[in-house]
């Protein structure tokens, strides 16, 4: 009997956890918001925080790899295509794959401009030719600025990858804390408009000369049938 009861508790506690492992996937999954400028919008849960975290997908052809790269590569064009940045910096090159920036992102009154420094790596995988570029925060990098919020936390990836007839799905994923007291409305704003729009604009920068005709040697170019 004694030993029935043991298999009895040891059976509910199992069903219990696995319940809540079933829950939590369900909450972190996936959310599919809209399709807009076909850019396909999802949302969900940042595991293990109130944060909300975004990824963007959509299609580009006639681009090559190389020239996605070299939009990142050219500090100076963020604030051309990253929604409301108006100042940008290249703290420290590493190299081709590595490097650390400072950009500045303004938010409208009554709230502060926020200021991140992250650190980019680059990479690609020899086996689909995907190129990805994850960047994370390091906010004690450099001193804070006056009249400017640091954002304590961000994390984001780039993915480039080759598909078939020269098209490339392009995804972009990100979490950010924006640190210190933001309007709810802003703070909305900030989790879909930022990045969408980004991603928006930076489908338009890519085509650019300077950008489409860039040559990467530690970048492999699928072969266009």
């Amino acid at each position: 009997m004694k030993h029935k009861f043991v298999m009895l508790v040891v059976s509910l506690f199992i069903f219990s956890t696995q319940g809540a492992h079933t829950a939590s996937a369900v909450q972190d999954r996936w959310k599919f918001l809209k399709n807009q400028d076909e850019i396909e919008i999802y949302q969900r849960n940042f595991p293990g925080s109130n944060l909300k975290e975004f990824k963007g997908i959509m299609y580009v052809k006639g681009v090559r790899l190389s020239s996605m790269v070299a939009t990142f590569d050219d500090t100076r064009s963020y604030t051309r295509w990253m929604h409301n940045c108006t100042e940008t910096k290249l703290l420290k090159y590493l190299n081709v794959h590595e490097r650390l920036t400072y950009t500045v992102t303004h938010v409208p009154w009554p709230a502060s401009d926020r200021d991140t420094v992250v650190y980019s790596l680059m990479s690609q995988k020899p086996d689909d030719l995907t190129v990805t570029i994850d960047i994370t925060g390091r906010p004690d990098y450099i001193p804070r600025m006056p009249d400017r919020v640091r954002i304590p936390m961000m994390k984001a990836t780039w993915s480039f990858r080759p598909l078939k007839s020269g098209v490339v799905m392009v995804v972009y994923q990100t979490v950010t804390d924006p640190g210190g007291p933001l309007p709810l409305l802003l703070l909305n704003l900030s989790v879909i408009d930022l990045p969408f729009y980004t991603m928006y604009k930076f489908r338009k920068v890519i085509r650019e000369r300077r950008y489409a005709s860039s040559v990467y040697r530690v970048i492999e170019e699928p072969v266009v049938n």
